[in-house]
C-alpha cells in the first residue's frame, strides 16, 4: 500500500511539472479610488490598498470612503 501511494504522489508531481501552470484566463482590474459599496477593495493612495467603509453621520449622497488597511 505504501509503494502505490508513493507512486501516485510521484505521478501527480511529474504530471504537474509537465503541464505547468494553467494560463491566466482573466486579469483582475486594479482597485478603484472611489467606493460604491461596503467592503470593496480600493486604492487609498498610490500603491496602498484600502477598504470601502461607511462615513459616520452621513445621511445623503455617497457615504462610502476608502480607509487604509494599515
Amino acid at each position: 500500500m505504501t509503494i502505490s501511494w508513493r507512486r501516485a504522489v510521484w505521478a501527480a508531481s511529474v504530471g504537474a511539472m509537465l503541464l505547468g501552470c494553467p494560463p491566466a484566463t482573466k486579469r483582475e482590474k486594479p482597485p478603484s479610488t472611489e467606493c460604491s459599496k461596503f467592503g470593496e477593495t480600493c486604492e487609498f493612495s498610490p500603491g496602498k490598498l484600502g477598504t470601502c467603509v461607511t462615513r459616520e453621520g452621513c445621511t445623503q449622497g455617497n457615504c462610502f470612503i476608502c480607509q487604509s488597511q494599515h
